[in-house]
């Protein structure tokens, strides 16, 4: 049996709906200046594509509501503003946009372990088939700006070949202060894969609240994996006007899905998470914890790895040819995607491997999507020119 474990003792357990967002001009609209609260690492050219020339300034845009430049999350509406890199001119590599906030006001409760702050953000990568992409990462810093405790980085989002599509994704990360934290640190990345010009990848509505103390103490907050069952341990102290737990699970440790409602009234919990896919080889648990008058808070998120997980294998990679497909559990459909999007294979499998003629296939990245109905896995594969 394979047992991980994670726990946190005796921290205080808080509130993240009515806290003040700390971010200074979360959603690009300030307008004296344009980009005000945000410090510049590194941007894209001055001039886009949409006149008048000022709708880029300052890693931020005024965006027409078209496929390549979106309208912003909170309206959706013309007039409103985005966190944007510019357009590739000369640049190559990563852009940066920077912000970092004082939580120093919050020292004693920083250090005794009960200051818990919660990361808020929206990436939208629209243009297909563009690759470029963007992430959020959030530092914790002490007083001389040392980088201490976890750092938070969002997954790379791009249009392909993860596929994001269209609409804003959400970010979130929660977090207890480490001893010593005074500052925060939020970054916005993004890099160019293509000849551009822009660097399709938008931010919008950035968030970090430092949230309000809920009326119950999480002891421990521990699971284990036994025979691909997940087992799930929680203690408490102190329910007062608690109403319920929700369990959510992720498989990215970004989004998140509620699996069971478990109503309050006791000091130790017991849940079984039975299931779990013979492709996927961690998941991510934590608790939603809510009271009688709808306020919640989260648990630090517990990482749990499955024991002897199945991982899918393409070869030869680069090819010209044919490939061969291995490690197939459960029957399921396969795709193989090319650079536009577009599906140029598809097949069923039943079988443990699978053979592919791929020699009327043209150069170039291609992405093989394996799918058994719970789960989906995406593998990069190349052709070689022949």
């Amino acid at each position: 049996m394979k047992k991980i474990i994670f726990s946190f003792l005796s921290i205080i357990i808080v509130n993240t709906i009515s806290a003040q967002n700390l971010v200074v001009n979360p959603g690009a609209e300030s307008s004296s200046p344009r980009g005000a609260g945000w410090t510049i690492l590194s941007a894209g050219a001055i001039g886009c594509l949409i006149p008048p020339s000022n709708t880029y300034v300052n890693w931020t845009m005024i965006p027409d509501g078209s496929a390549d430049y979106p309208y912003d999350h909170t309206t959706g509406l013309a007039g409103g503003h985005t966190f944007f890199a510019g357009c590739s001119g000369n640049n190559s590599g990563q852009l940066e946009l920077q912000q970092i906030i004082d939580i120093s006001t919050d020292a004693v409760n920083i250090d005794l372990g009960n200051a818990q702050y919660t990361f808020g953000g929206y990436i939208q990568t629209p243009v297909f088939p563009q690759t470029d992409q963007g992430r959020f990462v959030v530092d914790y810093l002490t007083a001389s700006n040392t980088v201490i405790g976890t750092t938070y980085m969002s997954p790379w989002q791009s249009y392909f070949p993860f596929f994001s599509g269209t609409g804003w994704n959400h970010y979130t990360d929660t977090k207890t202060a480490p001893a010593g934290a005074r500052k925060v640190r939020i970054t916005l990345q993004a890099e160019l894969f293509n000849n551009g010009p822009a660097i399709n990848a938008y931010f919008d509505d950035i968030s970090l609240v430092k949230a309000i103390v809920l009326p119950v103490t999480l002891i421990s907050f521990t699971g284990n994996e036994d025979g691909g069952k997940i087992n799930l341990f929680w203690k408490v102290a102190d329910e007062i006007n608690l109403k319920q737990y929700e369990v959510e699970k992720s498989t990215d440790a970004v989004n998140f899905t509620n699996i069971s409602i478990i109503k309050s009234g006791k000091k130790e919990y017991f849940f079984i998470d039975k299931n779990t896919s013979t492709y996927i080889d961690k998941y991510y648990y934590r608790l939603k914890m809510t009271d009688a008058d709808g306020k919640f808070s989260y648990s630090t998120v517990l990482p749990i790895k499955i024991k002897g997980q199945v991982s899918l294998a393409i070869s030869p990679n680069p090819a010209n040819n044919f490939v061969t497909v291995s490690g197939f559990e459960k029957p399921g459909k396969i795709n193989i995607i090319n650079s536009n999007g577009s599906i140029v294979y598809n097949a069923n499998t039943t079988t443990q491997a699978m053979k592919i003629n791929i020699a009327s296939l043209p150069a170039g990245l291609y992405v093989l999507r394996f799918t058994d109905g719970k789960a989906t896995i995406f593998k990069k594969f190349i052709v070689q020119t022949k």
